[in-house]
């Protein structure tokens, strides 16, 4: 069932061409995707502003792929034979270079190949699946369900959910920073569970569609000031303590998206005493985050979620209550 080349179908461009022009072996794509003959149309898309003119000269100008497998026409009942591959699709990742070290350095995947989406801020990553097990439907939904448990900074609209068609396109770009694994280096296996994670997409959704319980000892400011003055004394204690509670990247974003959504830029410098907390603290890079969230911050993820973070930390959210109280009502 899975070729030792991971072979797919290989589409000259524009995207309404459905016949494919060759079969293509996994380092054959790499080997287009590292090459600079893509640079051009590449440099071009990534300076279009208006979404819907970028995503006409993406159709137009760059060639594609299905990664699931080789076909006759791109239909998804024009299978020859699979690949033995998964490609997800992430979307309007504020640090693409960091979300695919993470991914490549997950113990639960194999990852095959991983490259900068022709947009600029998506990251294009094939992972090896073992079709014995479940079939590519279930092999989705289960990695979709773990990016979006285990990753909680991704949201579902950055986890494209469309990509689990067997069809699916995934066009071609230059990326120079494109990782490959060393097909070379024999069999390896990944301990991940798809029919399980599957199994857990319903929950997900379900938890969704419903707000977040607050933390234990949270209780709801009355004003702006007030929730000010309550984030302000919770990261006084956290200080007091040493505690860093963004060491690693995805706690970084996640708690610069709780500040920005909410605080606004009453946050910027709660967030700059926090993450000084940290050895990797550098001031430029901490403002760069800082405006990133600022930017695209969506209401997703909640004040809510600094002070569960900080409860996590030890801190007692109950006992600063009288202490944040008084400072909203006579320091404002």
């Amino acid at each position: 069932m899975e070729s030792n080349l991971f072979e797919m179908s290989y589409f000259r461009a524009p995207i309404t061409n459905k016949v494919p022009q060759a079969t293509v072996t996994l380092q054959e794509v790499a080997a287009i995707i590292g090459s600079p003959q893509l640079g051009p149309q590449t440099q071009k898309l990534r300076t279009i502003k208006d979404k819907d003119e970028a995503r006409l000269y993406k159709g137009c100008h760059f060639p594609y792929v299905t990664p699931a497998g080789v076909f006759s026409y791109c239909s998804d009942q024009s299978l020859v034979r699979y690949s033995g591959l998964l490609c997800m699709d992430l979307d309007h990742v504020a640090d693409v270079e960091a979300l695919k070290r993470k991914l490549i350095a997950d113990s639960h995947f194999l990852t095959m190949m991983a490259f900068r989406s022709p947009s600029g801020d998506g990251l294009k990553w094939f992972i090896k699946m073992d079709l014995t097990v479940c079939d590519h439907r279930t092999w989705f939904q289960g990695v979709r369900t773990y990016l979006l448990t285990v990753y909680d900074f991704l949201t579902e609209k950055m986890v494209d959910s469309h990509v689990g068609n067997l069809s699916r396109a995934c066009f071609l770009c230059y990326d120079p920073e494109i990782y490959t694994a060393n097909l070379h280096t024999g069999p390896q296996l990944c301990n991940f569970d798809p029919v399980m994670w599957a199994e857990k997409s319903a929950d997900v959704k379900k938890h969704a569609a419903v707000v977040k319980p607050q933390p234990s000892g949270y209780s709801q400011p009355s004003s702006p000031l007030e929730e000010l003055a309550k984030a302000r004394a919770t990261v006084r204690e956290l200080m007091r303590r040493g505690a860093n509670i963004a060491d690693d990247y995805g706690d970084y974003l996640k708690l610069g998206f709780a500040l920005a959504n909410g605080l606004g830029t009453e946050g910027r410098e709660l967030y700059h005493q926090l993450c000084s907390m940290s050895p990797k603290y550098r001031q430029a890079d901490c403002e760069r985050k800082w405006q990133e969230c600022m930017r695209k911050a969506d209401g997703r993820t909640t004040i809510a979620t600094f002070y569960s973070m900080a409860k996590q930390a030890g801190i007692d959210l109950g006992s600063i209550a009288r202490e944040y109280r008084t400072e909203s009502i006579y320091n404002f």
